[in-house]
């Protein structure tokens, strides 16, 4: 009598499961369609929490290759010069990936950058 108590109770087990189950697939059919529903929404948010991401903006001048010696004897009024030309446009870099193209402006006592061009990579997500 205990084998046939155990095989009863497996199988009441195994029903239970069973019914479980199919509790979670109705629950996760509606999941799917309130998931579809909400997509738009969802994406929009996506969005705003992208378009809130800080980005560091890194605007390059010029480079320059000096040796160490050269770095170690700088002093209040030292002068090294650049790899570009005053012309040149400068490189406008965001989180380290090159975008841009700008000039030098100014406005009353501050620096600013008008960009001339930009990556048509940009162009294409912007629109």
């Amino acid at each position: 009598m205990s084998k046939l108590k155990k095989k009863n109770d497996f199988e009441k087990i195994e029903n239970s499961i069973n019914s479980i189950d199919n509790i979670d697939d109705k629950n996760n059919s509606q999941e799917n369609i309130s998931i579809s529903a909400d997509s738009s929404e969802e994406t929009t948010c996506k969005k705003k929490i992208i378009f809130d991401a800080p980005v560091n903006i890194t605007i390059e001048l010029g480079r320059s290759k000096i040796k160490i010696k050269e770095l170690l004897d700088f002093s209040k009024g030292s002068m090294f010069f650049l790899d570009r030309n005053k012309n040149d446009p400068l490189k406008i870099f965001a989180n380290g990936k090159l975008i841009a193209l700008g000039e030098i402006v100014m406005s009353e006592n501050t620096y600013g950058v008008k960009i001339i061009s930009i990556k048509n990579s940009l162009n294409t997500i912007n629109e």
